[in-house]
């Protein structure tokens, strides 16, 4: 999990250690350069950086358009002024402003320097979580309302996760920064800011996402079983025949009754058969016709051949030919 920690005097050099974490800026020091000091505590969970920006006194930074990313700040001390791209916001410690990737940005504090929470969450991370949760095809930037009250609601929830991120910034190598936690906090505090923000996409979260068709599920499914060799994920598959990863799953458990994945093994598992029964004992082993469909575990596939055909794949092996 990479991870930075730093403390500066040097202007260039804040600007470029931020713009690692977040975005390429523009700073003006609004007090005695002399004086100048910027701080930054902060780490990187995949599609997710959260750190702790903090200056000694009053700047103001300016961004062109974010493109790649989302963004959530939150001031720990005194007030924000900032315009979000589409809005202007006085954000606080009870108020985040939230910035969209087509808008260019300004941040203008602290009179008497001050901290801020910096969530980044990247653009493709975002959407697809997005159309995982409401079975919808995302094709333009989620518009976000220009602020999220922290202190109420859903808002006041959302912080409460997020806050973790907080102690993750400050202690990267502490126990939140394992990856088995770090993983899931991150796609918690995503899924729980798309339902705390305001957008007009928040009523579908709460809704189960419409069966697809069972044609459509056919046509996944005559792909598995016409291509199993192929390197095939949930999203590509789902991509492949029009629909997001939640409608493919859901449309499996229906009209299938396993998931994608698992139908895919059981495709592969026929395949390995019928090689078995017809290869050269002499010239190949079970382990190399396993390999070749993709099972790399001997003895899982092993079980799980003799689960469903009744022995072991040696013995099918041994008298095939």
């Amino acid at each position: 999990m990479p991870s930075i920690s730093i403390t500066t005097t040097d202007q260039a050099v804040a600007r470029q250690e931020c713009a690692r974490v977040y975005f390429p800026h523009r700073m003006v020091v609004l007090h005695d350069p002399e004086a100048f000091a910027m701080s930054l505590s902060a780490a990187t969970l995949g599609a997710v950086s959260a750190g702790l920006l903090g200056y000694a006194g009053e700047v103001r930074l300016e961004t062109g358009e974010l493109e790649t990313g989302y963004e959530i700040n939150v001031p720990l001390d005194g007030h924000l002024r900032t315009w979000t791209g589409h809005a202007d916001v006085c954000a606080g410690p009870g108020v985040a402003a939230v910035y969209r990737p087509d808008g260019r940005t300004r941040l203008h504090g602290w009179a008497g320097g001050g901290r801020l929470f910096g969530l980044k969450i990247e653009r493709s991370a975002l959407e697809e979580t997005l159309e995982e949760l409401t079975d919808r095809r995302i094709r333009s930037t989620v518009p976000f309302g220009a602020s999220l009250d922290l202190r109420s609601g859903a808002g006041r929830q959302w912080w409460g996760l997020a806050r973790a991120l907080v102690d993750l910034a400050q202690d990267p190598d502490g126990p939140l920064g394992r990856p088995v936690v770090a993983r899931p906090l991150a796609r918690s505090v995503i899924a729980g800011f798309l339902h705390a923000a305001d957008h007009p996409y928040r009523d579908l979260l709460a809704r189960r996402p419409a069966s697809p068709r069972p044609a459509t599920i056919r046509e996944a499914v005559e792909l598995l079983e016409t291509e199993p060799e192929h390197h095939w994920t949930v999203t590509d598959l789902a991509r492949r025949v029009g629909l997001t990863t939640r409608g493919l799953q859901a449309g499996f458990a229906r009209h299938v009754g396993v998931a994608p994945m698992a139908y895919l093994r059981q495709v592969r598992l026929t395949r390995a058969h019928l090689e078995l029964q017809v290869a050269d004992a002499a010239r190949c082993s079970v382990a190399d016709i396993a390999g070749s469909w993709g099972f790399t575990h001997l003895g899982r596939f092993a079980a799980a051949y003799r689960e469903r055909y009744g022995h072991p794949p040696s013995r099918t092996l041994r008298e095939s030919g």
